[in-house]
């Protein structure tokens, strides 16, 4: 008996020694292994992946890391060999194979490469919101909260420029924050004419009541096998993908919140074929992963459901096609919109009620997904008195961005059109519909239609069509009972997002 108890002590300890990982002896070579899944970031370079590793290094290569680099890589361990550590890598949920310590970002910080601000002096910029990632000497992915810097946060209530440092270990990255001049940007007058609307239909509050066939413990959530089609009021939504559980490990399975890629969908946005989601593990988090489908390579409906089961080389085409985020901030993540270049988030706080508050917008990059830039814009009407905190927006193009204001108070919709001009964010109020549209849910997708001049607004399984002027066009209720999770409009076509299972649907604008 205290043989065995000498015994557990002894295996504790060199758990302690080596930092939390655990030495697995093995035939070939000791695996130091990991519990949960450490998240890791890829570096810049391609390198072989292999089948095998032993003391001597790597043996039987067989793919490179070029199809796998813009994936949720992960890894539960790796080992040390003569030609120094090779780690297993999980991309999307999928076991994969050993590859170089090489392949990942080590000692790194990646943010934004600028941050401007207007004006404001109810506003601070929270400094690590502009944090891509940050990794550690073995490429692992660190806590952004960890990371340390010269300035926690920076006022927006006097013009200059800040100089702000970021250091973990080794890795360091500076950004510069700028406060805008102008005292009056974002101040405008909220004169549009007042529409007339419908009366407000009641919904569901709370979380959707129904999902799709499979969606559900009966069914074990396993993949669709047929796709849906529902109508409303001349309006029809097919489906045109459904999306994986999970971009990563599932449940339990990740050591913290940067490793999980779903379930929950907010936003989505598609331009030219790519589709990007905003996915979060929790309804609560600011932070979260943009997930981008490439559409033009993605043609099955079902396909991606089943990254972990389908044939290799179906898998690294669809890994090469679908690129995920780091852990950034997106805020609520509902209002996204895109360009050819970038995807665009308002990261706002969805729980904040009207507040003079500035709102964040992100810049990020679709070649690598990493945000590129930062701006902060207010619209107050008059007067701080009279602020508009936007909680829907979306973009079209890289210059403009129109957003929803819900006017309780007047039981109105208010249609705002924001131009940039170099970093400054101009409003102007083109419309207002004098309409609750809804009771008992809020606004869950908020998009565009260029073609019409209109807009289409959801709220669970309603969308409501208003010309950008306020004029009440239309609404469709498609009875699926299920939330919708953003709207977007490419060309002449409408995307809407459905919840549990992710469903991406379309139809014709009209």
């Amino acid at each position: 008996m205290l043989k065995g108890k000498k015994m557990l002590l002894t295996f504790v300890a060199s758990a302690a020694l080596v930092g939390g990982v655990f030495a697995i002896s093995q035939s070939k070579v000791d695996a130091k292994s990991y519990s949960k899944a450490v998240t890791k970031i890829a570096g810049n370079g391609n390198y072989a992946i292999y089948h095998n590793v032993s003391k001597k290094g790597p043996s039987g290569a067989f793919s490179n890391t070029k199809y796998f680099k813009h994936g949720q890589i992960q890894s539960k361990k790796y080992v040390s060999t003569k030609k120094g550590n090779f780690w297993y890598i999980i991309v999307d949920g999928r076991n994969v194979g050993w590859v170089s310590q090489n392949f990942f970002a080590r000692n790194q910080i990646s943010v934004a490469q600028d941050v401007s601000l207007v004006h404001n002096s109810n506003y601070s910029f929270p400094t690590r919101d502009a944090i891509n990632y940050a990794t550690d000497g073995q490429g692992t992915a660190i806590n952004p909260d960890r990371v340390n810097v010269s300035h926690s946060s920076v006022s927006s209530s006097r013009a200059g420029t800040t100089k702000v440092d970021y250091s973990y270990g080794k890795a360091k990255a500076s950004v510069n924050v700028t406060v805008r001049s102008d005292t009056n940007e974002g101040i405008t007058s909220a004169g549009a004419s007042v529409k007339s609307g419908p009366k407000a239909v009641h919904t569901w509050n709370g979380g959707s009541k129904g999902s799709s066939r499979n969606w559900n413990q009966a069914h074990g959530y396993r993949s669709e096998t047929s796709s849906n089609s529902y109508s409303g009021n001349g309006m029809t939504l097919r489906t045109r993908l459904f999306q994986p559980r999970f971009v990563s490990l599932g449940y339990g399975q990740a050591a913290n919140a940067m490793g999980q890629v779903g379930v929950i969908p907010e936003g989505i946005t598609v331009n030219d074929g790519i589709f990007t989601a905003s996915m979060y593990t929790s309804s609560s988090d600011s932070r979260g992963h943009l997930v981008s489908y490439n559409l033009n390579a993605i043609k099955s409906k079902y396909a991606a459901q089943n990254l972990t089961t389908m044939g290799w080389s179906t898998f690294r085409s669809y890994a090469n096609n679908i690129k995920v985020s780091p852990y950034i901030k997106l805020g609520h993540g509902q209002s996204l919109g895109s360009s050819s270049s970038y995807i665009y988030v308002l990261a706002n706080n969805n729980k904040t009620a009207n507040s003079t508050a500035s709102e964040e917008i992100m810049q990020v990059r679709k070649s690598d997904m990493k945000i590129n830039k930062i701006w902060t814009v207010k619209t107050w009407n008059g007067s701080s008195a009279y602020p508009r905190y936007f909680h829907n927006a979306t973009f079209v193009g890289d210059n403009t961005m129109y957003a929803l204001f819900h006017n309780g108070g007047r039981h109105q919709y208010e249609y705002w059109k924001l131009t940039r001009n170099g970093d400054t964010w101009t409003p102007e109020e083109i419309g207002a519909t004098q309409s609750n549209f809804v009771t008992g849910s809020p606004v869950q997708g908020f998009a565009y239609d260029s073609n019409h001049n209109q807009f289409y607004i959801g709220f669970n399984d309603y969308i409501f069509r208003v010309a950008a002027n306020g004029t009440y066009k239309g609404s469709h209720h498609f009875n699926t009972r299920r939330e919708i999770e953003g709207l977007s409009v490419s060309g002449s076509t409408l995307y809407t997002e459905l919840a549990q299972r992710a469903e991406l649907m379309t139809t014709s604008t009209k």
